[in-house]
């Protein structure tokens, strides 16, 4: 899709609904169908780098974190994944392990509503009032670790809250006793409540403890096939 989009052949908008899930709007700008790979993984980035001042407070208890004033000049880049979008665009359809593909017709749009997640602890909440853009997801971090949780989150296989606690704790090095410290604020003396269960916190901890025995695992075959390439 990112290659698809450099030459011209799609256009793609990513419009972040909140902390937790997006649209991404994929246009056909050809006059023939197109069938595109879907990336497993992914990083939604505002536009701007510097947004500017009035950011604090967006977000309003939308959850850990958020609404804390700019940091870094502007929301929080997402995470999330596509291999669970199906043939038809609309989700859900599978995409076993090499990741989902779908056909746009010449002239057409379609939509993929997708899980995301925050990576970008202690910024503002993401909104569809701000220009993000898709990319992938090595532009924003090389952690292998956070790209398996990515991915997958996009197969449909954590829970939001889990793979949110896993993005926090691998992103921005959040340990797992200040992740169960995250509160939601209430407003009008309603009592803060904790962001993350405790079953979903320990639930993230399984998930980042597989996904760390993973990428040691990738990591001899991926050196083993650099080796074999420069040999050539």
């Amino acid at each position: 899709m990112f290659a698809a989009e450099t030459q011209g052949l799609v256009a793609v908008r990513y419009i972040p609904n909140d902390s937790r899930s997006a649209q991404v709007i994929v246009t056909n700008r050809t006059n023939r169908p197109v069938t595109l790979r879907l990336p497993l993984a992914f990083a939604g980035v505002p536009v701007l780098a510097q947004m500017g001042g009035g950011m604090g407070g967006m977000g309003g208890g939308g959850g850990a974190g958020f609404g804390a004033g700019g940091i870094g000049g502007g929301p929080q880049t997402t995470g999330g994944g596509m291999g669970g979008q199906g043939m038809n665009g609309m989700g859900g359809g599978g995409a076993g392990g090499g990741g989902g593909a779908f056909s746009i017709p010449p002239q057409k749009t379609r939509v993929l509503r997708i899980a995301t997640v925050c990576l970008e602890h202690g910024k503002p909440e993401p909104s569809s009032r701000y220009p993000y853009k898709l990319a992938a997801i090595d532009s924003f971090s090389s952690d292998p670790k956070l790209t398996l949780v990515l991915e997958s989150l996009g197969r449909g296989e954590l829970p939001q809250k889990v793979a949110q606690a896993a993005a926090w704790h691998l992103s921005n090095g959040m340990s797992w006793e200040r992740l169960a410290a995250e509160k939601i604020d209430h407003a009008g003396g309603v009592p803060d409540e904790s962001y993350f269960a405790p079953a979903e916190l320990m639930a993230a901890q399984q998930v980042v403890a597989l996904a760390t025995q993973k990428a040691a695992a990738l990591q001899p075959a991926k050196a083993s096939a650099s080796s074999s390439i420069s040999n050539q």
